[in-house]
């Protein structure tokens, strides 16, 4: 059997990449290894990006959740309500209730083949195509494809397979239980309480159901949520007793916090889309966002070239990395300051809400970057050094819980800089590889083309 582009994995990544595929009129097979999305803890709370994407390549229907529209920061009694902006909505919506219908949608458009319980063995990555066996309950097939996707997941077997070499840094791991959602205190907006000793993420999932999780220390067991009670500090009652009620009365969902950061995001013809191709700690809830992101970007990268896999690749880690960067970079930058209860990072989150409540604009820039809707990182960059320009204010004010007296400010002041200059560093870099990329020698063409005509790529 022969296909133009193969899709290996059948969340959010693979739907929307095979989508794209189809709109550019290639001959597209999806497989998916068929988990129990019931069981896991992953992507759940969709950015105003993820909507508009997934709408676009036609999964409007399944976009049936709680609307968000924003994010609301809270530190014991201060509360920041970062907004998306007008106009502008996320979405709620319980993991395997979003995954499923996807694949749904695609089996009734019937414009995509769809192999449900599959698994994907990469066979061999030739210059003109791939050989992949598929692996099913009837026994297994050699599919022969232009383009092999692999969409399955951070752990992905495929890029395992190929060799791509990784950093990858367990961070920690996350607890997630379902709670009812009127004990949020605000019922349209995703939450991070970051007063206890690690964050919190909580939002809502349906309009009656909020999912809440928790960080905790890598090797921990869910049952220290209810035997150490400071691990909840954060979190205001009733949410907090909400937590620990469920917990009585069904077994939490576990995943782990992980980054990862690919060396590179395609190997011949296959390519990297969704978490295959990086991930980060999931406070920013950025990973769906991201991930049919990399499907609109591949979609472009294909049509420009016409179908050339090789130059479209290139041209698609190219137009990704950006966006990619400066959201790993953000979610790093932001899990160390709400982990870490040294003096320097208690003054850097004063300094976020300091900066938040004096700036309804700087409010907002800081919501479109946590959403991914703004990518540039010479906007983190700026952003960063304003927090760190308002937590020393901060300090020297005197207003630092956790910082009292002037030789304390002053070490917590010389630390904070310190501490921000690797971020600032990584950032300024970025802003420079950032104006580099947008402006890249055009590759020549080469290989024989996978869109039969500038005609079929119009109709996208």
């Amino acid at each position: 059997m022969e296909v133009d582009v193969l899709v290996a994995g059948g969340g959010p990544a693979g739907c929307t990449t095979a989508a794209a595929m189809t709109q550019l009129g290639l001959r597209t097979l999806l497989a998916d290894a068929g988990q129990d999305r019931r069981k896991q803890l992953a992507g759940e709370l969709l950015h105003p990006v993820g909507v508009e994407e997934l709408t676009a390549f036609g999964f409007s229907e399944v976009l049936r959740g709680a609307p968000v529209v924003g994010f609301a920061v809270i530190d014991h009694e201060r509360t920041a309500l970062l907004p998306y902006g007008p106009g502008n909505r996320g979405l709620g919506i319980e993991h395997h209730l979003l995954v499923e219908p996807l694949l749904d949608v695609l089996e009734r458009a019937g414009a995509v083949e769809v192999r449900r319980k599959t698994r994907v063995a990469l066979v061999a990555d030739g210059p003109d195509g791939v050989e992949v066996t598929l692996s099913h309950e009837g026994g297994s097939e050699r599919v022969r494809a232009r383009m092999l996707v692999a969409a399955d997941g951070r752990a992905s077997p495929l890029r395992r397979a190929l060799g791509i070499a990784e950093r990858h840094d367990r961070l920690s791991m996350m607890v997630g239980v379902l709670v009812d959602a009127a004990m949020l205190p605000h019922p349209d907006r995703g939450h991070l309480f970051v007063g206890g000793p690690a964050p919190v993420l909580a939002y809502p999932i349906s309009e009656s159901r909020a999912r809440v999780m928790v960080d905790l220390p890598l090797g921990s067991a869910p049952a220290r949520l209810r035997t150490e009670a400071a691990i909840l500090s954060g979190v205001p009652e009733p949410l907090r007793s909400a937590v620990l009620e469920a917990l009585e009365h069904e077994p939490p969902l576990v995943a782990s916090n992980d980054t990862r950061v690919m060396d590179h995001v395609s190997e011949g013809r296959v390519v990297l889309v969704g978490d295959a191709a990086g991930c980060c700690h999931p406070l920013s809830a950025s990973g769906i966002a991201s991930a049919v992101r990399d499907a609109r970007v591949l979609h472009g990268a294909m049509a420009e070239a016409r179908g050339d896999v090789p130059v479209a690749l290139a041209a698609y880690a190219r137009a990704r990395r950006p966006a990619n960067r400066t959201r790993i970079a953000l979610a790093s930058a932001l899990y160390e300051a709400f982990c870490n209860d040294s003096g320097e990072m208690a003054a850097l989150r004063s300094g976020l809400f300091r900066y938040w409540e004096r700036s309804p604009e700087g409010a907002r820039v800081s919501m479109s970057l946590l959403s991914t809707r703004e990518t540039r990182m010479s906007v983190m960059a700026r952003e960063y050094a304003r927090v760190v320009a308002h937590g020393l204010v901060a300090l020297g004010a005197g207003s630092v819980r956790a910082v009292r007296g002037p030789r304390r400010a002053v070490r917590a002041g010389t630390l904070l800089v310190a501490s921000a200059l690797p971020h600032l560093r990584t950032a300024m870099a970025g802003a420079v590889e950032d104006r580099l990329l947008a402006h890249p020698p055009h590759p020549p063409g080469a290989g024989e083309p996978l869109l039969p005509s500038r005609a079929s790529a119009s109709r996208s």
